[in-house]
């Protein structure tokens, strides 16, 4: 009996492990599984919120496809936004002062030239 009882342990711890591991395999899957199916869910409803946009500018293109002209323009903004015109037609554009500045030369040189090509200028 004592030459037996040994001998089944040894067969049994094999498929003791041999179970533990395909339990723990099926359990890794079921969890794979699972975050599987949650980043399938964000994904439709990223793709819904997409497909919602979609429409809304198509709308939104075809509700102010109408507003190119400039009698359009000014009939829109006096109706939806109360704009009204301004008393003053003249308009007045102050004048600009730009600098003076001479354009830089670069040296004569196969430095100075190197310097240039990269943007610097060589005093």
């Amino acid at each position: 009996m004592i030459n037996r009882s040994s001998k089944n342990r040894v067969l049994s711890r094999p498929f003791f492990t041999l179970g533990t591991l395909s339990f723990a395999m099926i359990i890794g899957l079921g969890f794979f599984r699972f975050n599987a199916s949650q980043l399938e869910l964000r994904l439709s409803g990223i793709e819904r919120g997409i497909e919602r946009y979609t429409e809304e500018e198509a709308e939104l293109k075809q509700a102010l496809s109408g507003l190119t002209s400039p009698i359009k323009i000014y009939s829109y903004c006096k109706d939806q936004l109360g704009m009204t015109a301004s008393s003053q037609e003249t308009v007045q554009i102050r004048s600009v002062r730009l600098a003076n500045v001479s354009p830089v030369e670069p040296q004569k040189g196969w430095r100075s030239s190197m310097f240039a090509f990269f943007g610097f200028t060589v005093n």
